[in-house]
């Protein structure tokens, strides 16, 4: 517990996050400062950003960790579960022989969560999707991980604590899209 704390006062304390608008400032979040981006879209009705997560080692030709925030405003009316769907088919028959593992649909937070695993380049990943819909935004935030680095596990406290303020930052308007639960302390 002692070292979970210290690994998130060091990531806050060093912290310098970028702010993110998107869909014409609809959406929002903030992303910490050592992420890169590494690729963008910002339109009226469609939003991307793609980070490449740092990882332990100075190879540069080390499989990274990436995030990918996709959001887009629609008034289909489609619910959570069409749109996540359209999404998961997209990626199971997508390159990387992607397979799921575990599917969630929490109703209290009106989100889906999907634990995937794939390999890319010969790297096997894990691959974590979190969906939401509100107010017209739909949302999946995807997660992508080389297996490889779950056994370094300081790296997998700092990405973690980093990942949990991340989620935290979002909002559609002023609404939190993923509220503090009781568990984190909050709210």
């Amino acid at each position: 517990m002692k070292g979970a704390l210290l690994v998130l006062l060091l990531y806050l304390m060093g912290s310098n996050d970028a702010h993110y608008s998107l869909l014409r400032a609809r959406f929002s979040f903030d992303a910490p400062g050592d992420w890169r981006e590494v690729r963008r879209l910002d339109g009226d009705s469609v939003g991307f950003v793609a980070f490449a997560v740092p990882v332990p080692s100075a190879d540069p030709t080390r499989a990274a960790a990436n995030v990918i925030v996709d959001v887009a405003l629609s008034h289909r009316g489609w619910d959570l579960k069409k749109y996540s769907d359209l999404k998961l088919a997209h990626l199971v028959s997508g390159p990387g022989n992607t397979s799921i593992v575990d599917d969630k649909f929490w109703s209290a937070e009106k989100t889906r969560t999907v634990l995937s695993r794939g390999s890319l380049n010969g790297v096997p990943y894990a691959v974590w999707d979190k969906f939401a819909v509100r107010d017209s935004v739909y949302l999946d935030v995807r997660t992508a991980v080389p297996v490889a680095l779950a056994a370094d596990s300081a790296w997998e406290e700092r990405y973690t604590a980093q990942l949990r303020s991340f989620m935290l930052s979002f909002r559609v308007g002023p609404e939190l899209v993923f509220p503090p639960t009781n568990a984190e302390g909050r709210q």
